[in-house]
């Protein structure tokens, strides 16, 4: 990696934020009751896996080349 390439997994200050919030929710829903707080673990880990497909660009589509132009011609049609 160069100097100045970024990164592959770099949080911004709203992830970091969104990671924080996570954790407070499920501390406070698991002080609700332990079914809550499974609940929300269960979310929070979805959430966490969906952010890291992103960053690190799970089944991101590559770009197709693009096809040749062909010249069109006059259409040809058939004469009996």
């Amino acid at each position: 990696m160069t100097p100045m390439e970024h990164p592959i997994l770099q949080m911004t200050v709203a992830s970091m934020l969104g990671l924080v919030a996570c954790i407070a929710l499920n501390f406070w829903l698991f002080r609700v009751g332990i079914f809550w707080g499974i609940l929300g673990l269960n979310v929070t880990k979805h959430v966490a896996i969906a952010y890291l497909c992103e960053v690190l660009g799970v089944d991101r589509r590559r770009p197709v080349p693009a096809a040749p132009i062909m010249p069109a011609g006059a259409p040809r049609i058939p004469v009996s």
